[in-house]
Formats: structure tokens, sequence, C-alpha cells
């Protein structure tokens, strides 16, 4: 009997049991590992998305801030000659300044306890005490707000604007260095004509029951400022860089320090060949009477409401220069001027005639210049065909003049037209741009021909008035203060 060969496992029992625990204890391992790196993979996702999210709704929130910013400005454009002024019945309509006593739209900082020295009072939004002292804040209805309608400025439900607003009315003084010497609520120190807004404005972004989840708060500063001149306006009645023509009468009432202290300035004519559209004027070829204002009003002093109450004119006896009959005298008056600006736009509106857009975007452009009427007032940009004025309509009043800037084809008065403010005819859109005048018709404050100053009948008057010719050429825009732009702390810190 063969017995079988036994053969002995040389390696120990226990080691072969221990073969499987390396590897159960290396898979335990990475799977932990892999659970590490999923966990905080999702915690960093989260934490991405969160931050997304709130990157998200701060932006929402800065967005519907500058969204109430641009609307206010617009709200604030549209009444832009009520904001300073403190007139009773600054419209004939029954409308008041800002500032009179019954508009109730602004009150004075001054009047509030601002002891504390920060907190949520918009007077607080200016960090400058002094300045803060003589400013108001607005107030109306019981709310410190702008009337900004959340719903129209803002497409989400859950997004929300305020805008509040301070006013500094600029006390300035031209002959100092610096002109500006703070902001006043003395109306006989400053009249309103410079003023600067600040507006304050709170934007929020998903918001619940007034509580939202970012919130941006921004300060932006603007000012007022003139279309023309700087607001300075033109110093003589009648600017043209046409032929003047003989079929009718001009009858203007100089400004009586137009060519210095005392020295009447009527007319100024260009006496340029090269002049681009415009031809040498020659002022013996047309039919002038010009006078002084006591001569044509006859009265001593200009009437409280500017406007002639009885058949006002220059008589031959009382004209400074005039045309009757064989007799033409050409008084100092009327300037017919060698150096002539053959720009007249560039001239008066500091822009070329080419960026004419700049001038046009201030103003509300109309095409039917039937809508205006006395109630009216502000910059106003007539396009087309033709800009009439029907007989006997008032455009514009003395307490809130009219900027009128004609580029259509032709700008027509028919009898009995009265403008307060400044009448700027231009051909920057239509080539062959004219004025017409049939009748008498007559502006109050300043006419300025940068066209062809067409055929007329009977009498076109220019009464001179220095308030009706500042009030409209300082009329603009808002335009943001240089380097003013900021944020701000909700408690105005």
């Amino acid at each position: 009997m063969i017995k079988g060969i036994h053969r002995k496992n040389s390696r120990p029992q226990g080691k072969l049991r221990q073969k499987g625990v390396l590897t159960t204890f290396t898979g335990v391992l990475i799977l932990l590992m892999l659970t590490l790196m999923m966990v905080f993979a999702v915690r960093v996702g989260v934490f991405e998305q969160k931050s997304s999210a709130n990157e998200m709704r701060q932006k929402l929130a800065f967005h519907a801030a500058e969204s109430g910013i641009q609307h206010a400005k617009y709200f604030l454009m549209r009444n832009s000659v009520f904001i300073a002024s403190d007139t009773v019945d600054l419209l004939p309509d029954g409308t008041d300044g800002w500032l009179a006593a019954g508009a109730l739209r602004w009150s004075k900082c001054s009047d509030v306890n601002l002891s504390a020295g920060r907190g949520g009072h918009p007077c607080y939004g200016d960090s400058d005490s002094t300045r803060r002292a003589g400013s108001y804040f607005y107030s109306f209805g019981g709310s410190t707000e702008l009337p900004v309608d959340t719903d129209v400025v803002l497409p989400g439900a859950t997004d929300q604007v305020t805008v509040q607003a301070l006013l500094c009315v600029l006390d300035i003084d031209f002959d100092a260095t610096p002109p500006f010497q703070g902001c006043t609520t003395d109306s006989s120190v400053a009249d309103g004509s410079y003023f600067m807004l600040t507006l304050l404005a709170r934007g929020g972004a998903d918001c619940v029951s007034g509580v939202c989840g970012a919130e941006s708060l921004i300060a932006e500063p603007l000012t007022n400022f003139g279309a023309i001149g700087g607001g300075r306006g033109p110093a003589v009645p009648l600017v043209t860089k046409s032929t003047f023509p003989p079929s009718g009468t001009a009858e203007i009432v100089p400004n009586p320090n137009g060519g210095g202290l005392g020295v009447p300035m009527s007319v100024w004519v260009n006496q340029i060949s090269s002049c681009p559209g415009g031809t040498p004027v020659d002022p013996s070829s047309g039919s002038w009477a010009t006078c002084e204002a006591h001569e044509w009003y006859e009265e001593n002093a200009t009437p409280d409401g500017v406007v002639c109450s009885s058949n006002c004119s220059c008589t031959k006896q009382e004209s400074i220069s005039y045309t009757h009959g064989s007799d033409n005298i050409l008084g100092i008056d009327l300037v017919a001027d060698d150096q002539f600006p053959c720009d007249l736009f560039a001239f008066f509106f500091g822009i070329p005639r080419a960026d004419y857009e700049a001038v046009k975007s201030l103003a509300q452009v109309i095409t039917d210049c039937t809508t205006l009427g006395v109630n009216s007032f502000g910059i106003y940009w007539a396009t087309g065909d033709e800009c009439r004025i029907n007989s006997n309509t008032t455009v514009g009043s003395p307490g809130a003049p009219v900027l009128l800037i004609s580029a259509a084809k032709l700008t027509k008065f028919n009898g009995g037209a009265v403008v307060h403010g400044l009448l700027f005819v231009t051909d920057v859109e239509e080539p062959t741009a004219e004025f017409q005048s049939n009748g008498t018709n007559t502006v109050y404050g300043a006419a300025i021909i940068d066209g062809l100053l067409g055929s007329y009948t009977g009498t076109f008057q220019i009464v001179y008035n220095e308030t009706n010719v500042q009030n409209a050429a300082g009329q603009g825009a808002l335009g943001a203060v240089a380097g003013g732009w900021s944020d701000f702390h909700s408690a105005w810190q």
C-alpha cells in the first residue's frame, strides 16, 4: 500500500487570513477620500452658487438704484423751471415754483434736528455740515421720496427703489474766486438760476415684506446748465447772417447796455461774404425802426407783465435808427460786423453745427408748433416741414419763457403771435430753412436767425427783455458733477 505524500504549507495561516484586511482598509480609505472630496465639491458648489446668487441680487439692486436715478432725472428735467423758483403763479395756469410757500415741495434742512450727526434723514446725505445747513430736502404729501413709480421702473415684483433729493441753491459771484460761495436759502442772495441737486437712491432686490436680500445705495449730484452761452444768453435782440428783406419793417427795442454801459445795441449782422449759407447784410436795404424801451412802451418802466398794453411802436422822432421814406438813418445800435461768426450754432451753443444732435437731445422734439401755448416752458426743437405759430397765440410767459429752436424748413409767425424767450431759427437740418412773419408779431427776448430771414409783411417786433433772455438761455438739462458719484451707508455714514 502506497501512502500519499502529505505536503505541509510552509506559510502561516494567520498571514493568509490577513490578506483581505489590507485591501478592505485601502478601499474604505479611498471611499472616504472620495466622499470627503464630494462633500468638499458640493460645499464649494453651494458656496459658489450662493456667491453667484448674492452677486446677481447685488447687481439687480444696483441696477434698481440706477434706474431710480435715471427716472428721477427725467421727472426733474420735465419740471426744471419749477425746481428752484419761489415765484407764486409762475405759469399763467397758476402753477407755483417749488420754493414758493404754497408749493410745499422743499423743506429746509436747518429746520430739522440733525444733532445726531448721522442717521436716516436725507439731509445727512450731504456730509458737509455747512453746505447742509443751507440746503433743502424734497418733501411732498408727507413723503420725502420723489414720485418714482417702482412698478414702471422695475420689471420684477421683488425689486424696489426709492429716491430722495437734496437741493442746494447756489450762491454764485462771478467776480469772486472761486465763484461758488455756498448754498443758500435766502432768495435775496440767490434767485435760483443756478442750483445743484443730490439724488439719493436705495435699490433693493429679492424683497419680501420690505426686507431685501440685497441693497444698493448710491448718491449722484447733478447741476443745471444752460444750453446757450453757458446760460448767460445773447446781449443783442436780433442776430442774422442773411440779407435783411425790405418787404416789411423790423421794429426793435435794443439792449440798452449791449455795446457797453449806456451803449444800446439792436442788431448784429453779417458782413462776411464767405459765410456758408449767408450773405453780407446791407443795413441800409432794410426797413428799420429802433427805439428805447420807454419810448416803445410809452411808459417810464417795463410793465410787470412785459407785454405792451396799447399800440406800442417806434415813431420817427423817437427812433435811434430808422427808414422812413427817403430818410435812412443808421445809428450806432446797428452793427455790421466783418468778424461775424459764420457758425452761429457753434457760437451760441458751444457745439459745432455738425453735432447739433447734442443740443437736440436736451429739448422736447416737436413736429407741430401749434401745440405750443402760454403754459409752454423749457427747450423745444421743432423739426419737419413747418413750425407755425398761429394768429394771436402766446408761447411761453415772463416767468417761464421758452427756448424755441426751429430747424423746420419754414418757421412762420402769423399776425398777433407772441413769444416770450429766445427764438433760434437754424438750417442744420434743412439747408433752405427760413423765417417768415406775416402781420405784427412780437418776441419779448431775442431772435437769432441762423438761416434765411425770409420775406415778411407787417411789423416784426423784437423787444429785448433781459430776464426772458437769461431765463430761457439758462434752461438746458441736468448734468452729473464730475467725480461726484458715490455709494453710501444706510445711515448716511
